[in-house]
């Protein structure tokens, strides 16, 4: 003989006679006022009473039948995943069940194994929200091929804008982002996407290199109040070159998280925050930004890498426990398998800068020159597509690893079995530390592209020269100090590259103008100061100043304002735009009658820039590498005169440099001649001597 189960008679009963039973039943009948609910289509309140059931007397709601009931309610939802768990809590109390209660909640199961099994035979489901429901689970799961199966036969009723944003943003994360943007875009011009979608159209504008501005205020419109659209904000801001803009944003974005709720991610907000303070000059302030940030820092590598890079350019004394500390975040060092003996020297550059960037000209420069002929040189990039002529100097031995994750770059680089990997990012933007922690050669080496010691335990030698490494070494490192016998890079364009295609340009006439084409962040206090009394000792002389963000009205202010407490009128300023073509970049310089070099923070590509385009230069030489750079630069080139020791020093080398305007500005063509035959100049005699040391490390 069968058992009833409970509430039998209400699970059968007419919708037309739910009301009156409805009416009759104490407040307290929260499973039978569920079944009754359900049987006239009310979900919503079916639900509501069986979570109150939950939290009531026992005695009148046995949770053993609550879940039961709350698994049939998913299954008319077609939530199959949460009816599982569902039942799984209901057996939970199966001991305290009565017969009734035992029998429907065996009912239930089958019920539940019925329809899974009827599933699994039509594919994915022949309901759309049950096809939808799967997808979710096999993109959450993390697993490329399902998920690229499941996009390869698209059920076609599943075109429900849910459907379409979450196809969207499973094509984003795989990568395939013309078709994100594809499926996307159709769906937000429909004004049918969530603020999620807009956040992923964002994001691939943004990785595309596309203009954001339309689809940032329209998604800015629709959801004000979002966290994540407010913080993407703030990072196309600052790529659009609108530092001010994304400082005031960020702080926007702050009010939000204190309003509404927590920061979805504080590291990347803390991380733009920081840039924008940087990038509008005012990256001393870095020590003392967000508290609470230190406590993050090792949750995010990159925010790590970001405030660790930006303590670097101040030259502080805090940089190397904080170095070190970073450094410490990453896993330790791996043993390298045995490898076959090589006469020939097996060497790899990584770095994520092989497009247009001074590392990438600087090691095109190179390999233009022979460098890496006498053994196997491989260019291992992480980052944009390399140029063209370096693409082709590399041959087969460009490594293009960008879009493949940690473990299989890991496995690609240990498979070329290298003797000696050089680092060119240090903790720069899209930095490869988290490989190199891990060892990638048995000799690894920290050169060029970063401006001070990384802190990593994995980093064996940095190398530099005479002028960038005094004896003794003033700075915190962690690596072995090793100097080349010579300048530790050279500047030799060829036709190849912008710089070999443009001539010196005719001095300006009129009063002296000096000039900074230095990024805004490297404009110090102590820098503004100094330049102010060079300006109150040559009446009439002005400053040019190019600074990446210079596009940016509201940096100029900020800048001003910083001018005028460091006593520098602003009205001796001349603002130049920045330039879409490094062509027209390098002609700005026939506006300048004399560079000069900020510290603590000083130029290095500048400073080539300015003596190949036949500008004379003074520099401040300081205590750290960062701040020895130009210095080093000018003794490369054979004019240690313009290298000054103090800062009256300077002042004296650049009213002496006034004194003669004349001859500077009638000698531009001869200064670029000087640079071509000194060591600076020679990239063939550097790419020798840098391969023979490599040679002697190993």
């Amino acid at each position: 003989m069968s058992t009833d189960i409970p509430y039998q008679h209400d699970r059968l009963a007419w919708p037309v006679n739910v009301q009156p039973r409805l009416d009759s039943l104490p407040d307290h009948a929260h499973q039978q006022r569920s079944v009754l609910e359900q049987r006239r289509g009310n979900l919503h309140s079916a639900e509501i009473q069986l979570l109150a059931a939950l939290h009531s007397n026992p005695a009148h709601n046995q949770p053993c039948s609550t879940y039961e009931l709350l698994c049939g309610l998913q299954l008319r939802r077609h939530q199959q995943a949460l009816a599982r768990r569902l039942i799984l809590k209901a057996k939970a109390f199966a001991n305290t069940c009565t017969a009734e209660q035992q029998a429907a909640l065996t009912w239930r199961c089958n019920q539940l194994d019925i329809t899974e099994k009827r599933s699994a035979e039509s594919g994915a489901g022949a309901n759309p929200l049950e096809q939808l429901q799967q997808f979710q689970q096999l993109l959450l799961g993390g697993n490329r091929e399902p998920v690229e199966a499941f996009l390869a036969r698209w059920p076609e009723q599943l075109s429900s804008p849910e459907a379409m944003e979450l196809k969207g943003r499973a094509l984003k994360t795989l990568g395939h982002f013309e078709q994100a943007m594809e499926v996307l875009g159709a769906l937000l011009t429909r004004n049918a996407g969530s603020a999620a979608a807009w956040q992923a159209v964002l994001e691939l504008n943004f990785l595309a290199g596309r203009s954001n501005g339309l689809a940032l205020s329209t998604a800015c419109r629709l959801h004000p109040r979002d966290t994540g659209i407010a913080c993407h904000r703030v990072l196309i801001q600052l790529s659009e070159r609108q530092p001010a803009l994304a400082r005031r944003s960020g702080f926007q974005e702050r009010l939000l998280y204190s309003v509404h709720k927590p920061c979805p991610s504080y590291n990347q907000s803390d991380a733009n925050l920081l840039a924008a303070y940087d990038q509008t000059g005012r990256a001393d302030l870095t020590p003392y930004l967000h508290t609470s940030l230190l406590k993050r820092l090792k949750a995010s590598p990159p925010l790590h890498a970001n405030v660790t890079m930006q303590l670097a350019s101040q030259a502080t004394a805090l940089y190397g426990p904080r170095a070190e500390d970073h450094g410490r975040t990453f896993a330790k060092r791996e043993p390298l398998p045995e490898r076959p003996h090589s006469s020939a020297l097996r060497v790899g550059l990584i770095s994520p800068d092989f497009h247009y960037h001074p590392v990438g000209r600087f090691v095109q420069m190179l390999l233009a020159r022979g460098f890496g002929r006498s053994g196997a040189l491989h260019l291992l990039n992480t980052g944009k597509p390399a140029m063209p002529r370096l693409e082709q100097l590399a041959g087969d031995h460009m490594h293009n690893l960008t879009s493949t994750g940690h473990e299989e770059q890991l496995e690609h680089i240990r498979r070329l079995e290298l003797d000696l990997v050089v680092d060119l990012a240090g903790w720069t933007g899209d930095n490869n530390g988290a490989l190199l922690a891990t060892g990638l050669a048995p000799l690894q080496v920290n050169y060029l592209g970063y401006f001070a010691s990384t802190g990593l335990p994995s980093m064996d030698v940095w190398l530099g020269d005479d002028v960038l490494f005094p004896n003794p070494m003033q700075e915190w490192h962690s690596e072995r100090i090793v100097r080349l016998p010579r300048p530790f890079l050279a500047w030799q364009p060829d036709q190849h590259l912008p710089e070999g295609r443009v001539e010196v340009l005719p001095a300006p006439s009129g009063p002296i103008t000096f000039g900074c084409f230095n990024h805004v962040r490297k404009l110090s206090a102590s820098t503004l100061s100094l330049w102010a009394r060079i300006l109150q000792a040559i009446p009439g002389a002005r400053l040019a100043l190019k600074a990446y963000t210079s596009d940016d009205p509201g940096v100029v202010a900020l800048v001003e304002k910083r001018m005028r407490r460091c006593g520098l009128d602003p009205a001796a300023v001349i603002w130049l735009p920045t330039c879409p073509k490094p062509e027209d970049h390098l002609r700005q310089y026939g506006l300048v009658d004399i560079a000069l070099d900020p510290f603590p923070n000083g130029g290095c590509t500048t400073t080539c820039e300015a003596l190949w385009m036949g500008v004379p230069v003074i520099t401040l030489l300081g205590s750290h590498y960062v701040s020895r750079m130009a210095a080093a630069v000018l003794h490369g080139a054979h004019l240690p005169e313009w290298v000054a020791s103090s800062q009256e020093h300077y002042l004296d080398l650049v009213c002496q440099a006034a004194d003669q305007l004349s001859s500077i500005r009638r000698g531009r063509q001869a200064l670029r001649a000087h640079l071509q035959t000194s060591p600076l100049g020679d990239a063939a005699d550097l790419a020798h001597q840098l391969w023979q040391c490599f040679e002697q490390l190993v």
